[in-house]
């Protein structure tokens, strides 16, 4: 995540939350002049045989953006994957499962997703990030990705940036909630946004690179 204005980054680093992932869990936490961002990295879920949703027009000003974001960073990939990445369509189905967590405003991953994987983001006050923000924070990470070794470079986080582009892939669904519970930046920041995207099928599998 890139921080509003310019600031140090600040990174803690834990264990992997599921065996399967290749990628840290770990929050990256950006702080700056009156707004903060903090990320989680994207996490596959248990197998790729993710539930079929419905492909939807996005309708909503949400899934039109968040929608649009990642198509457009899909497609502007590099190193360019041959053949191109598909374009991603918006899961209904997915973005229910991602409403119904984020409601619950809690700045870690949900355990009972099923086989989506998932994109967290989190910005205080609510408002300092707009939806594309949030996704081009996430598509930022491919600075520290090294397609050559499959690899976050040393320190970084770049788990966000592969679901993104994961060519298997194919819909989104995403949810953003305000919340006065749970601040994952203190209690001097007690109101904040939380952004939730779940992904069909899932990506970030151990031993496999994004396309």
């Amino acid at each position: 995540m890139h921080p509003c204005h310019e600031s140090p980054f600040h990174l803690k680093w834990e264990e992997p939350l599921e065996p399967n992932m290749p990628l840290f869990r770990s929050p990256l936490l950006a702080l700056s002049l009156g707004c903060l961002t903090w990320a989680t990295p994207g996490c596959g879920g248990e197998s790729e045989a993710a539930p079929k949703a419905p492909a939807k027009t996005a309708t909503t000003p949400l899934a039109t953006e968040m929608l649009a974001a990642h198509n457009e960073a899909r497609a502007a990939a590099k190193p360019t994957p041959q053949p191109a990445l598909p374009a991603l369509t918006w899961s209904e189905d997915a973005a229910r499962v991602a409403q119904a967590y984020a409601k619950q405003c809690k700045f870690e991953h949900n355990a009972h997703r099923g086989s989506y994987g998932e994109n967290l983001a989190a910005a205080a006050p609510p408002g300092s990030k707009t939806n594309a923000q949030v996704v081009a924070d996430w598509v930022g990470e491919s600075a520290d990705y090294n397609p050559s070794t499959n690899k976050c470079a040393p320190g970084k986080v770049c788990g966000h940036y592969t679901q993104v582009v994961w060519r298997k892939s194919t819909q989104v669904g995403c949810a953003t909630v305000i919340c006065t519970k749970n601040s994952p930046f203190g209690a001097q920041f007690p109101k904040w946004q939380l952004w939730v995207c779940d992904y069909s099928p899932p990506g970030n599998f151990v031993g496999e690179k994004p396309y």
